[in-house]
């Protein structure tokens, strides 16, 4: 249970990653650093870039912790159970629903909070501005939150809807993959060199993507219990991991090696080290084995849903007041950060009490049906 446990924790930690990723992108862009035009605000975000210990605001490696959990997780779930292969028909027949009726609603909720307020976002960095100001058709909304996310990544109303396909397509791959070890385990080891290939297809982040579900059954099936000074140490090389960019002086040793591929490798690396050596050390599993991060793991697909919508919503309008009230820059965001996430911690127990709820109630009645027909 405690391990169960712990990757709600993770998962919930890694969602905060993602909710300070395009916090820092909105006000501090120069912590990502991606475009060349991007100058530091001032000593702090220099350093912090340039230092290892940016993996507190690394979206893109939390999004590898989640591939890598789900890998871990559905093979938990699956496996432990005695008809393994109704299991799997089960689990498959849910997914889809399970994950579209929560993105559907957080796109019309998008599209709703973009077509009906006008909210200023001159004074904020270009790539919030580029989501406050884009026009968003409820057509679109419908479409990307029901079909585009999940077949083609089209994302354009919530832009973190990009991993829907990942998220889809790597879970029936991993169906597959399950059904070939329960009935021909020869074939499974091939399958899950080969499957993962096949997303090179698409790009080499769909592909580290797929791979991560096939890392994170792997972990499960044979993962072996660490010494807590072995899981220590890859922990810390995790977030070290997390941290990457490709211009930071504390990685120029490594864009040596990998050149361009740094950022997304390193936060492919990341994400495997992070997930096996808290799932694999009962040390490590217990400390995250905590009430309060168990219940933001339960959050964590809401906040993951909304927190964009919120951003714009409540972050600049606070960010606008603050500064016209005379406070410095800093502080204004500081301030306005702490709003927003109230607001997203408050939405997010809403939305999960409701819309999650009702995907999971909707997913488990359409498998009673469809197992039954």
């Amino acid at each position: 249970m405690a391990k169960l446990n712990a990757a709600e924790s993770i998962r919930g930690l890694a969602c905060l990653a993602v909710v300070f990723s395009h916090l820092s992108l909105s006000f501090y862009p120069y912590l990502h650093h991606f475009s060349p035009d991007d100058r530091a605000h001032g000593q702090w975000d220099y350093f912090i870039h340039h230092s290892p210990f940016a993996f507190w605001y690394s979206g893109t490696a939390a999004v590898f912790v989640f591939f890598v959990l789900s890998g871990f997780v559905l093979s938990y779930a699956i496996l432990r159970h005695q008809n393994v292969p109704k299991k799997v028909a089960e689990m498959a027949i849910k997914r889809y629903p399970r994950l579209a009726i929560p993105a559907f609603f957080s796109c019309i909720l998008a599209w709703l909070a973009l077509s009906y307020t006008d909210i200023n976002s001159d004074l904020v960095n270009g790539w919030l501005q580029a989501y406050a100001t884009q026009d968003v058709s409820l057509q679109q909304a419908a479409y990307e939150g029901s079909i585009g996310a999940f077949l083609f990544a089209d994302s354009g109303s919530n832009w973190v809807l990009w991993t829907m396909q990942i998220e889809l397509f790597g879970s029936i791959m991993l169906f597959v993959l399950l059904l070939m070890y329960y009935y021909k385990k020869p074939l499974f080891y091939i399958a899950s060199v080969l499957l993962p290939l096949c997303g090179l297809w698409d790009d080499e982040r769909f592909f580290l993507g797929m791979l991560s579900f096939v890392i994170g059954c792997y972990f499960y099936l044979y993962g072996k219990q660490m010494k807590p000074i072995l899981a220590w140490g890859l922990f810390i090389a995790g977030l070290y991991f997390a941290g990457a960019h490709n211009n930071s002086h504390a990685y120029h040793w490594l864009y040596r090696i990998l050149g361009w591929r740094t950022y997304d490798y390193s936060n492919f690396f990341s994400g495997v080290l992070i997930v096996s050596s808290i799932m694999l050390c009962n040390q490590l599993s217990d400390i995250f084995d905590k009430k309060p991060l168990v219940y933001l793991g339960k959050l964590s697909f809401s906040i993951y849903l909304l927190h964009l919508m919120l951003i714009y919503l409540v972050c600049i309008p606070a960010f606008n007041w603050f500064m016209g009230m005379g406070l410095n820059y800093d502080l204004s965001v500081l301030l306005a950060v702490i709003a927003c996430l109230g607001s997203v911690l408050l939405a997010s127990a809403l939305y999960s009490e409701y819309v999650d709820a009702l995907s999971i109630k909707v997913s488990n009645a359409l498998a009673k049906w469809a197992m039954r027909s």
